[in-house]
């Protein structure tokens, strides 16, 4: 019954392969990249440039892939927005002069992603870093923000982020700038391609446990068959071996004929019995050879043995008119 099993496991994993496989199965692909984020700045104790790069930020959506330099700006704290969604949020950018391009450096959340793109290029922002809520440590998220334009918007993380305002808000000048990283492909499945892939996996368990159920009936039935064969054989050997056995020697064979003439029934009256018929036989065949082993007419008849005299005395009258009718062909003694 095992070999059974290689066909079901074949058919469902072909049929799971068409789920995977079929048309519209994968949805479409999300492109993304990667932002290297460059920080510079000059410690004002040691009077010693202070720089570091890490490819810890991520491009938004609607972003152009391409990368900006500018001295950081962040929300002032007496605007109490330091998520920097009103319109007319101000910046303090320490070091920046004029028209000098600048990179707004905004916390996440309070208003959507487009909201606080459009608060920052209001200020002629060249880009906007967000930095990620606190409770999502180092990761970032994807970000859409469609309608913002060609200004370039990233987003790092919560400890990098809060590094650099801290830095600002010490009205310490940093210079950020931005660099296209690697590029990623994520692919979805839509949502169709679940509900076949789902139709797909359920009818695969049911034909599976219908396989499951119909083998271990075969099983059953099987092993039950197994068992009555098993145990008829078993009665049988019993029976055969309560069978009485006797080995006939050679010297046993007269004791035998006697036995089965002790045991013949009687016969009924004007009828023939088992010995009577047995004798009949034989002298019918010691007649047939006498008559073959009789010489010619010329030839001198040998006498007859007298052990056959005696067999004929003894012979019943049936017997004897039975004798004298195989004797009408021979010689008579």
């Amino acid at each position: 019954m095992a070999w059974r099993r290689r066909p079901e496991a074949r058919g469902a994993l072909a049929l799971l392969a068409l789920a995977l496989c079929a048309p519209g199965a994968r949805g479409r692909a999300h492109e993304w990249f990667s932002a290297v984020v460059s920080t510079e700045y000059v410690d004002p104790q040691t009077n010693r440039s202070v720089r570091s790069v890490s490819e810890s930020g991520r491009f938004g959506d609607s972003s152009p892939k391409e990368g900006a330099r500018g001295l950081v700006g962040v929300p002032r704290a007496e605007d109490r927005d330091p998520e920097g969604c009103e319109a007319g949020t101000r910046f303090l950018v320490p070091g920046g002069r004029g028209t000098a391009p600048w990179v707004a450096l905004v916390a996440r959340g309070g208003c959507t992603f487009k909201e606080k793109v459009l608060a920052a290029a209001r200020r002629n922002a060249s880009a906007v870093v967000l930095y990620n809520e606190e409770r999502q440590g180092n990761l970032t998220a994807p970000m859409s923000h469609a309608g913002t334009g060609n200004i370039v918007v990233i987003m790092v993380s919560y400890p990098k982020g809060r590094e650099i305002v801290e830095l600002v808000q010490k009205d310490i000048p940093v210079t950020v700038t931005i660099g296209v990283g690697t590029r990623h492909v994520q692919e979805y499945i839509s949502g169709q391609s679940v509900v076949f892939v789902a139709i797909a996996f359920i009818t695969m368990m049911i034909i599976s446990l219908a396989w499951l159920i119909f083998y271990y009936i075969q099983r059953f039935l099987y092993t039950g068959s197994q068992f009555g064969s098993q145990s008829h054989r078993k009665e049988t050997k019993k029976v055969i071996g309560q069978l009485p056995l006797h080995t006939v020697k050679h010297g046993e064979k007269g004791e035998l004929e006697d036995a089965q003439e002790a045991t013949a029934p009687e016969s009924p009256p004007g009828g023939v019995s088992a010995a009577d018929l047995s004798l009949m036989v034989a002298d019918a065949e010691r007649s047939d050879t006498g008559s073959s082993e009789m010489p010619s007419t010329s030839d001198p008849v040998p006498p007859c043995d007298a052990s056959f005299k005696e067999d004929a005395g003894e012979n019943t009258a049936l017997l004897e008119t039975g004798r004298s009718d195989a004797q009408r062909d021979g010689p008579t003694c």
